[in-house]
């Protein structure tokens, strides 16, 4: 089995309803779709957070054989080529070796330690209403009504925003929801610790990128500073990105993202730098349903740390914000039931593309 084509899609669901996280608005969903065909007919998807450029593709990719996984990270990293981008090309070999094996990608790495995957729910974001505190109580107790029981919301916008609707959010779902909020690298160290210590009150599973993502001094000073967890590094990419942050136990919880860190090849050797350090595992999940389905694959392979007869629960990142490339991409998508999601026994990713809505959204 040979590698005959690689083709790109940037794809772009604009929004009904515009929203922010601490460092901007948003007005549409994007997504960089890859799709690797070989000589015998099957075909592999990705998605990355970047494009590899032709002239990389054709010297290191077209010809080789999906099993070459590793030396085609190798020689595309040693073009210079980003984590970002081969991550695309990385999570579409793995969907195309198992096709070929007829074995989901959760067994070709090394096999599954659970069949669901509790989830919590990633909402409430902020949003342009007359009450904006009235909205997200709703949104939040929709998710607890769809049986959800853990969420996370975003804050960032300042302590008098922060502390007034985490409060509000937390009396409204009870005791008994985890409930983590997320401030997108939205605070310097002191802010972010003051505003820390007014919301701990609200018994907050994690506190996920109060700072920026390398400051790695500056997580350690909020970590030592807080009561609850903290949490990040979604957006790095590559290995060594993570390196100080995991060695110098800046963060409870690690979070990488499979799209950005580097796919399954680099996603692995950051989950064992973790685990070697004593460093938690949640991967975050934000993209179409292509990323979704490796997250599902992946996370199902991270064991419960510690080993435990009640371990603290894998949380798997589930995105119930509007957007069409995860909800219309897959013709038979992975859904949460009962706030769990289930891992599909079928080859690859286990998910085909429906290609009307790929053509619809692309750019």
């Amino acid at each position: 089995m040979k590698i005959t084509e690689v083709k790109t899609y940037h794809l772009r669901y604009p929004l009904r309803e515009k929203f922010a996280i601490s460092r901007g608005w948003s007005t549409s969903r994007q997504a960089q779709v890859v799709e690797i065909v070989t000589d015998n007919g099957l075909i592999g998807w990705g998605e990355g957070t970047g494009e590899v450029h032709r002239s990389a593709i054709d010297a290191h990719i077209i010809g080789r054989s999906p099993f070459d996984c590793g030396a085609i990270y190798q020689a595309l990293s040693d073009d210079g080529v980003s984590p970002k981008a081969i991550s695309g090309i990385d999570i579409a070999l793995w969907d195309l070796m198992g096709k070929a094996l007829e074995m989901p990608v959760y067994q070709l790495l090394g096999g599954k330690v659970r069949d669901k995957i509790p989830a919590y729910a990633t909402g409430l974001f902020r949003i342009d209403r007359p009450d904006v505190t009235q909205a997200l109580v709703d949104e939040a107790k929709g998710y607890v009504d769809m049986g959800f029981s853990a969420m996370k919301m975003k804050i960032g916008f300042g302590a008098d925003y922060d502390v007034k609707n985490v409060t509000a959010i937390r009396q409204a779902i009870g005791d008994d929801v985890l409930f983590a909020v997320d401030a997108n690298c939205g605070y310097d160290v002191g802010t972010a610790i003051d505003v820390g210590h007014k919301i701990a009150h609200n018994d907050l599973f994690w506190y996920e990128e109060p700072i920026p993502l390398d400051d790695v001094r500056g997580y350690l000073q909020v970590k030592g500073a807080l009561p609850m967890r903290i949490a990040g590094a979604e957006g790095l990419a590559g290995r060594w990105a993570f390196r100080e942050l995991i060695q110098q136990r800046a963060l409870d919880i690690v979070q990488p993202d499979i799209s950005i860190a580097g796919g399954f090849s680099e996603c692995r050797n950051i989950a064992v730098m973790a685990s070697a350090n004593y460093v938690r595992v949640l991967p975050h999940m934000w993209g179409s349903h292509i990323r979704l389905a490796a997250t599902v694959h992946w996370q199902a392979t991270i064991p419960d740390a510690p080993d435990a007869l009640n371990p603290i629960p894998s949380l798997f990142e589930y995105d119930m914000t509007e957007n069409g490339l995860r909800t219309e991409l897959a013709v038979n998508p992975i859904r949460a039931v009962d706030g769990e999601l289930p891992v599909p026994d079928v080859p690859g990713l286990g998910i085909e593309i429906d290609r009307d809505v790929l053509e619809k959204y692309a750019v």
